[in-house]
């Protein structure tokens, strides 16, 4: 069976779903493959949190990537209230702020700093009767701000995004090299994919990879050498807290990352979930998952002995970062995409730059010319729809 479209994405991630929004909105006959389930990788990963890019000025200055990241909070609110380019006024919002906390006194430079901050409202210093209710305790002697960045349920995201346009988003087996299809010019002809006995050659005017570690099939396929993945590896812990004290925070430590991220989520068994980042994901690569459980409950213990962890469950689980390759191996200061004749290659790198990387590639995608006549496209195409993915904190702490 042959198959054409306008565009194909590979990867239902928030790059993909995001993308495949604003093409069909622009009349594109667009179409998205996944090979496993809708938001099941680092998207689902996420902690939700819409950066606004200060969690990377901890020293005391404005680096690239809170540069890159200062326009999105905005950008995402607008969707949030129904007025932006993608309606996502039906997303929950989990918290609308997130917050920076110091366990002491800020060092006289990054007070100084968020200080100057708050003059263009992306920062506030509170009073302690504004403190998130965690917070509000005798032995607590740091300070708190609020930062202009919102925290979402990303389930609930991934579902909106996937709702107005469920019937153009497939399920299909993973690819592999030989389905990939280049003419003698090296541009990709078509593309053989494959749903249990189905089979179908797909072509279309573009083809754009978003698909996270999958983008590595089409990457060798191409062989370009400009283009590389690195796999940035990360160690996530999740607490199901026998307390419900909701936390959306950022923990400033001595160095330029969050000695701590911390983000809440509601399981359906009603349980809440303190779900940590930061520093203590990235010094945990090395470690195995007794370590750093343990590592989480004395950084717990020691940034709030008022609480009793005594009976929290934890659990961890690995993920790699995949990202453009970056010669100091460390995170890309933005998203990215590269195009190669008639592929177009991205990652976010962030959930907050979902957006922007969506319009880089609507830059480089060709005026819409319309599919050959002769060839059907994928409307009323009778293949199985891909799922949504179960929450990490379901799947690892739900009784």
């Amino acid at each position: 069976m042959k198959i054409s479209s306008d565009i194909t994405i590979f990867g239902g991630g928030i790059a993909g779903l995001w993308l495949l929004n604003r093409l069909r909105q622009q009349g594109y006959d667009a179409v998205l493959f996944e090979t496993n389930a809708l938001g099941c990788g680092q998207t689902s990963r996420s902690q939700g949190i819409i950066h606004g890019g200060m969690k990377y000025a901890l020293q005391g200055v404005l680096t690239n990537d809170a540069t890159a990241m200062a326009d999105m909070p905005a950008l995402w609110r607008q969707c949030l209230q129904g007025t932006g380019e993608i309606d996502l006024s039906q997303v929950k919002i989990l918290s609308p702020q997130h917050y920076l906390w110091a366990s002491n006194k800020l060092t006289a430079k990054l007070g100084g700093f968020l200080a100057s901050a708050a003059l263009s409202s992306r920062v506030a210093a509170l009073d302690k009767k504004n403190y998130p209710e965690v917070f509000n305790n005798t032995s607590f002697r740091g300070e708190v701000y609020a930062l202009d960045e919102i925290v979402l349920d990303v389930p609930a995201l991934v579902r909106e995004l996937a709702k107005p346009y469920a019937d153009v988003i497939f399920k299909i087996d993973t690819m592999r090299e030989d389905d990939l299809h280049l003419d003698a010019t090296g541009k990709l002809d078509y593309i053989t994919l494959r749903s249990g006995d189905k089979e179908m050659q797909l072509s279309a005017q573009h083809f754009v990879f978003t698909a996270g570690e999958g983008n590595e099939v089409i990457i060798k396929k191409l062989n370009q050498p400009t283009l590389a993945m690195q796999r940035r590896p990360l160690h996530m812990v999740m607490v199901k807290t026998p307390f419900k004290l909701p936390l959306y925070a950022h923990c400033v430590g001595f160095g330029a990352r969050p000695r701590i991220t911390v983000t809440t989520h509601y399981m359906h068994d009603g349980g809440a979930v303190w779900y940590l980042g930061g520093l203590l994901s990235e010094t945990g690569v090395e470690k195995t998952t007794d370590q750093q459980i343990a590592a989480a409950r004395e950084e717990l213990t020691s940034l709030f002995p008022w609480l009793d962890f005594s009976k929290a469950e934890f659990a961890t689980f690995r993920i790699d970062r995949a990202e453009p390759l970056q010669k100091s191996g460390l995170k890309p200061e933005t998203s990215f995409c590269s195009t190669y004749g008639n592929v177009t290659i991205g990652w976010p790198t962030k959930l907050a730059l979902a957006p922007k990387l969506a319009a880089e590639i609507m830059s480089v995608i060709p005026a819409k010319a319309g599919t050959s006549p002769e060839i059907p496209t994928v409307v009323g195409m009778t293949w199985p729809h891909a799922p949504f993915a179960t929450p990490i904190w379901d799947e690892l702490l739900c009784n």
